[in-house]
């Protein structure tokens, strides 16, 4: 590979170093952004994020239902002040029961809902691609599946933190979690989730259901792959401790020894999902793929769809997406991570093809893990954004506290200005590159990074109001 490396500075003051591949036909960009490995489609990009003008989202608008809030705690006022963590919106938990139409639509928001109603939505996403009855899945075995994976996720965050080792007052949670549920592998403290919960699974099954839906990917796919991939997501993060797979390797905990440092709670993740079935006959779905070439069809679909949610494999999943974008499926079959050649015209997806299905999965969960950024409505955006910060500051003081190497990116994220920074940057690396090219194979999706681009200058208004308050305007 012809690689040019360019020093870089972003309108922000963050610095960091490009790769650009001149061989590929679109320079393609390689650069590391916290610890990760990022990809962009081309130089063109890598000169707006420099310039700051990337991100213009005036003109992205959405129509969101406000109906039907519901009451969260709030850790802070509602005042715009640098000490502010009143992001977490007062809305009225819904407990009605929904139509497949209200589900099917880009402004829902699951942390609009009691905990229990979004098992029926799980259900309903299913049930919309008549997959218990081709399959002859039981309905209540899937529920009673669902209600276990819920309880198997750390409980959400409506509470006031009185310490950082998590012990809390709890206020107004939507189901008591056992003593045992709730309690830390490591130190016996209860653990509350902020961001890596019941609400962010669901969350992510629903945005894969959207991307099959009204991405029109689905037409791609057999209704195996539809299956995995909204059980996957539903389970891609269970048993999550709020912490990072860097931290589980820092720490040499049993389960980073146990998958060799390799995408550890991904895996962790996957054992237990799966576990889930074989453990109790009472939740066993998989026993409805009783032919075995089936049931490990599914088992591995699952499996590579949920590593591919692992952020070290953001720059893979990237460049296979270009591959794609650049040269069409036949030359997707042969491609690797390390080239790209001359442009062909674009064709179809092949049904046909195992592989194709396949990329289509790990894209789709990696895509919706990290989408809330791109949600319609700013309001559930920045509610998102400061429940995953609140969970790296957690991780940061724990480093701290255990001598560890602090993550840096997770530091000092202690004010809304620093968080709306980070965001920002987040979009930019992350989410953006990624997304323009899930546009360009779905063109259903293009819009999706308008939404972000809007949220990104909702962060910017906070920032210059806090600079105003500072007297830096």
């Amino acid at each position: 590979m012809d690689a040019e490396q360019k020093n870089i500075m972003l309108s922000d003051g963050a610095a960091a170093v490009a790769s650009v591949d001149s061989s590929a036909n679109n320079k393609v960009v390689s650069t590391v952004w916290n610890g990760y490995d990022c990809v962009f489609s081309n130089d063109d990009y890598l000169k707006k994020l420099q310039n700051g003008d990337i991100h213009h989202g005036q003109n992205a608008k959405a129509e969101v239902s406000t109906d039907n809030p519901r009451m969260s705690f709030r850790r802070g006022g509602s005042r715009r002040s640098l000490d502010d963590f009143g992001w977490l919106r007062q809305l009225d938990l819904r407990s009605d029961v929904l139509s497949i139409e209200e589900i099917r639509d880009w402004s829902f928001d699951t942390l609009q809902f009691e905990e229990d109603i979004l098992v029926e939505v799980f259900i309903s996403m299913l049930e919309f691609y008549d997959l218990l009855k081709e399959f002859n899945l039981d309905r209540e075995t899937l529920k009673r599946y669902a209600f276990a994976v819920m309880h198997k996720h750390r409980k959400d965050c409506y509470y006031q933190r009185t310490d950082i080792e998590g012990e809390v007052s709890v206020i107004g949670t939507t189901a008591n979690a056992s003593e045992e549920d709730c309690k830390s592998s490591d130190n016996g403290h209860h653990v509350f989730c902020e961001y890596h919960n019941w609400y962010h699974a669901v969350s992510c099954a629903h945005a894969c259901f959207l991307f099959l839906t009204l991405g029109g990917a689905d037409q791609f796919l057999e209704s195996k792959d539809i299956f995995c991939i909204i059980v996957g997501a539903l389970i891609h993060d269970l048993d999550h401790p709020g912490t990072n797979n860097d931290f589980e390797v820092k720490r040499n905990t049993e389960l980073a020894q146990k998958y060799h440092n390799d995408s550890v709670l991904e895996r962790h993740s996957i054992s237990e999902g799966l576990n889930l079935c074989a453990r109790n006959p009472e939740l066993d779905w998989l026993k409805s793929f009783d032919n075995v070439e089936d049931r490990k069809y599914v088992e591995n679909y699952i499996t590579e769809a949920i590593l591919a949610t692992d952020p070290a494999r953001h720059a893979t999943i990237v460049k296979e997406a270009l591959a794609f974008v650049e040269e069409g499926p036949k030359a997707y079959d042969s491609v690797t991570s390390e080239s790209l050649s001359e442009s062909v015209e674009l064709t179809q997806f092949d049904r046909a093809n195992l592989k194709h299905r396949l990329f289509i999965g790990r894209l789709f969960l990696h895509s919706a893990d990290i989408s809330n950024p791109l949600h319609a409505s700013f309001d559930v955006a920045r509610d998102w954004a400061v429940r995953v910060t609140t969970e790296f500051s957690r991780q940061a003081s724990k480093e701290k506290e255990l001598s560890l190497e602090v993550t840096s990116y997770m530091d000092g994220l202690d004010s809304e200005y620093n968080i709306a920074k980070v965001q920002i940057s987040f979009f930019a690396f992350m989410v953006q590159p990624l997304f323009d090219v899930v546009g360009k194979l779905f063109p259903n999706l293009s819009h999706l990074n308008d939404w972000g681009e809007a949220n990104c200058d909702g962060y910017r208004e906070v920032i210059a109001a806090c600079e105003k308050e500072r007297g830096e305007g």
